[in-house]
């Protein structure tokens, strides 16, 4: 079985060819603009091949899974944390592997500066998560596309859109950069541990894990952080799970029951408990009052 798309959860932005006429005669972004977007969480048997290429640049960033990308030069494997970009013209194929779907990021690109990042194409290239990596940041970035693009093709939308573009590539081009502004924060023990719950929001973490991430006692770290910030670690690393959860719920069409796998939580009720005890309303009426 192949598939273009069709994937629960997935979202994607096909620009019409009617809005890319006037996205190419405004001289705000037509020199770098997206075509489509999206998200595949989980795509089983997704499968694409273009003999000829495309007329566009394609990035693909992988979160989870594996699969295979194929050109003229290699066959090569790509997995979670590592991106590729293909540039226009270039036959190729990718797929998702069979046992294990990959969940990832595309985006199509165009216009005059968009050859410039071909450059930076034709290789798999890795994403080291660490305390500065900053992954959920280039996340939000690709959400905040999603959430306006939501709202229809305006002049306006799209030119927001379009100007984030460059920041978000950049986010892949030139990874050190991107990480210099976490770097300076490095120290401050707070701002650490919570960079730390931010790269590992979909697992569960004890005090003494996050603690381990400072260098110092579970009681030490603890004490630090209530003065900092009013909240336990703990408190605190669950409040951040909701929030992400609330940003699943409001744009990926998932189930609550997946939103719920998603972030840790084995349990949907208990999920839907803590859920209503951050939120003030459980995750249905959440969703029910975004409608």
């Amino acid at each position: 079985m192949k598939k273009k798309d069709g994937f629960p959860g997935q979202i994607s932005f096909v620009i019409p060819e009617r809005i890319l006429a006037l996205v190419n005669t405004n001289p705000l972004i037509a020199d770098l603009h997206i075509t489509d977007i999206g998200y595949y969480p989980q795509a089983r048997h997704h499968f694409r091949e273009r003999p000829n290429g495309s007329d566009q640049l394609i990035l693909i960033y992988c979160v989870e899974g594996q699969g295979e990308i194929r050109t003229k030069e290699a066959v090569q494997a790509i997995g979670s944390d590592q991106f590729f970009i293909i540039p226009a013209g270039i036959p190729h194929s990718y797929r998702s592997d069979v046992q294990n779907p990959w969940s990832i990021y595309w985006i199509h690109f165009a216009g005059s500066k968009s050859d410039a990042y071909a450059r930076f194409g034709g290789q798999v290239v890795s994403i080291e998560r660490t305390k500065t990596s900053r992954v959920n940041d280039r996340i939000e970035l690709f959400s905040e596309i999603f959430r306006n693009l939501d709202r229809g093709f305006s002049t306006e939308t799209l030119e927001y859109v379009n100007q984030c573009l460059p920041h978000l590539l950049a986010s892949f081009t030139h990874l050190s950069q991107f990480r210099l502004i976490k770097e300076s924060g490095e120290k401050d023990i707070v701002a650490q541990s919570i960079n730390f719950m931010l790269e590992n929001l979909t697992k569960k973490l004890k005090l003494e894990e996050i603690a381990a991430e400072t260098g110092l006692s579970a009681s030490h770290f603890s004490r630090l952080f209530v003065n900092r910030t009013g909240h336990s670690p703990i408190d605190y690393f669950i409040q951040l799970k909701i929030q992400r959860a609330c940003r699943l719920i409001d744009n990926s069409g998932w189930s609550i029951a997946d939103v719920s796998r998603e972030m840790g939580f084995d349990d949907q009720f208990y999920f839907s408990r803590v859920f209503r005890k951050v939120m003030g309303m459980s995750p249905n009426e959440y969703r029910k009052r975004g409608k």
